[in-house]
């Protein structure tokens, strides 16, 4: 998984082919078994596969207004619309998505660019569908939409350590402070991706306690009606865990009476 983290990139030109019966089963061993843990809030979910045609009743297409090409299939699922439920989707699914990426498919977070209805219909009140990702196996030229969208969200851009990781007695840039263990954790965390790759996520390190803070974008993607960036701090939370564990350490999340922080929201606390 950790390596999983390191070469991953967002894929959105794949390569024309279909699904084998294989395929599928590989996948859908992986959605069930995901679907057996829990997030850092104690929610799990249930995931779905969706072949993306429409020949033979076997699929829907879904619109993902062109940014995509030659998309074979989605995983998806959905999940209450509380910041808890969405930052544990964020979570899980993202050890979905690196668990296919180990072998060999290409994802893509998609959170505000498809058509919802395409994918599923007749939730129950207050759910939402938080994302979906295309997968497949990557194309070996990007489309001229992928790399214009690759250009325009920076995705090859990260923030400073310097801005993101901090001292949670000093409140200054964490520097040098910290055990090698929680630093390449942090690393892990900053190859995260995120909406609009806008990295909302400040790591306040206490020992051996990480207080996972907010950095919301004022305004940012209020059509969806739902906080997206929570997901992004989902995603944070589990890089962070595979990368304790990496150092076989045993993350335990908690909630702990954090300080408050000018521009900064409390969402949660890890200690190995």
């Amino acid at each position: 998984m950790r390596d999983a983290i390191l070469n991953r990139v967002s894929t959105r030109t794949f390569i024309k082919e279909e699904f084998t019966m294989k395929n599928i089963a590989k996948i859908d061993s992986i959605l069930k078994e995901l679907s057996l843990i829990k997030g850092p809030f104690g929610n799990s979910f249930e995931f779905t596969f969706s072949l993306n045609t429409n020949k033979d009743g076997k699929g829907q297409k879904i619109g993902t207004y062109g940014l995509l090409k030659n998309v074979p299939a989605y995983v998806g699922g959905v999940c209450e619309n509380t910041l808890e439920s969405i930052v544990d989707f964020g979570y899980v699914f993202e050890h979905i998505i690196l668990e296919l990426t180990e072998i060999g498919y290409g994802t893509c977070w998609l959170g505000g660019t498809f058509k919802r209805k395409d994918y599923r219909r007749n939730l129950n009140e207050n759910q939402i569908i938080p994302a979906i990702s295309p997968i497949g196996h990557t194309a070996s030229k990007r489309s001229f939409v992928d790399r214009m969208l690759r250009k325009s969200a920076q995705s090859d851009n990260r923030l400073d350590d310097s801005k993101m990781f901090f001292d949670y007695d000093t409140l200054q840039p964490l520097g040098e402070n910290g055990s090698i263990e929680i630093k390449q954790s942090l690393c892990l965390i900053r190859r995260g991706p995120s909406a609009s790759n806008k990295q909302p996520w400040r790591v306040y390190v206490e020992n051996q306690v990480a207080h996972f803070y907010i950095e919301r974008t004022p305004g940012y993607a209020k059509p969806l009606h739902y906080d997206i960036q929570a997901i992004d701090m989902g995603i944070a939370l589990a890089h962070y865990d595979i990368g304790l564990q990496f150092f076989n350490k045993k993350p335990l999340f908690k909630s702990v009476d954090a300080k408050d922080i000018e521009g900064k929201e409390y969402i949660l606390s890890v200690q190995y």
